[in-house]
């Protein structure tokens, strides 16, 4: 009876591990975004850099505001949003003229990802 009673809370928190360890795995790393955008606008090796680093400092600012512990839905959701169009504007300057209507393109469906389906548009 005692071996039952502590073999569930070990499950529970072994759910509740892999849970975490799940929602963790759909942020994705600098690296693996900046390959994604390589593939998806045919950066070069030297642009792919450069957008690495963007996405590193801009992870890392908004890991910062987040332990700042704003609390405050609205603020972090603007926040976001701005340090989003930002890193927007800084990629822009680093693409070809060629590759703009495709970045365009890109955020168009990451816009319609976040919505997610029946969500309307803003």
């Amino acid at each position: 009876m005692k071996y039952r009673l502590m073999v569930i809370p070990i499950l529970i928190g072994m759910m509740v591990l892999a849970q975490a360890a799940s929602a963790q795995g759909m942020r994705r790393s600098p690296e693996e975004r900046s390959k994604q955008l390589k593939e998806q606008l045919t950066l070069t090796d030297e642009q792919t850099k450069k957008v690495t680093a963007l996405y590193t400092e801009s992870q890392k600012t908004v890991m910062e505001k987040m332990q700042e512990g704003m609390g405050d839905r609205d603020a972090m959701r603007a926040f976001m949003q701005k340090e989003n169009e930002k890193l927007d504007k800084e990629i822009e300057k680093l693409l070809t003229k060629e590759q703009v209507p495709k970045y365009e393109e890109v955020k168009k469906q990451r816009q319609q990802m976040r919505r997610g389906p029946g969500r309307p548009g803003q």
